[in-house]
């Protein structure tokens, strides 16, 4: 057993598929056992059989489109960076948690959140909003302040994360 695990090993670099392949080959000497009793070098015949099975294996591969992870070259081995199921599911409960907070907001504080997070500088929603820069500050903070108040809220969907983005 020693010969055949040796040289199956090197035959297939990998131990898992060497000890495949040995049981291979002792369950060929099974269903044949007068051939291995006949044979004049059992251990020659086991690996004839041994190297038989391997060139076997090696040619179903070639012909397979399937290909094991370790014959593929290094560049495909680069996981996905498209997010994963757990991660869209993060990402949806964090946006229905930031929409039913954005909600809860008065008409007056989203209309300045969602003029502000458009990218209007306060000179901008001053001329939109017709409402004095020191007091647009003020309810701006104030916004904030509710909007991060509702999200972390016990009632909401989902708290979110700092860092996260709804």
């Amino acid at each position: 057993m020693d010969v055949l695990l040796r040289v199956a090993y090197r035959l297939t670099r990998n131990r898992h598929d060497a000890q495949d392949l040995v049981q291979d080959t002792c369950v060929a000497a099974c269903e044949h056992p007068a051939e291995v009793e006949a044979a004049a070098h059992p251990v020659r015949w086991l690996l004839r059989v041994l190297h038989n099975r391997f060139i076997d294996a090696a040619r179903r591969r070639k012909r397979n489109p399937l290909r094991p992870l370790e014959e593929l070259p290094a560049a495909l081995h680069v996981a996905s960076e498209a997010p994963g199921p757990e991660q869209l599911q993060q990402q949806a409960d964090d946006e229905r948690a930031f929409v039913q907070a954005f909600l809860q907001l008065d008409d007056i504080q989203r209309t300045l959140l969602t003029l502000r997070a458009e990218g209007h500088d306060l000179e901008a929603i001053e001329a939109i909003t017709g409402v004095a820069r020191d007091v647009l500050r003020s309810r701006l903070h104030r916004a904030r302040r509710s909007l991060a108040r509702y999200l972390n809220e016990p009632g909401a969907v989902t708290p979110i994360r700092a860092g996260s983005k709804p």
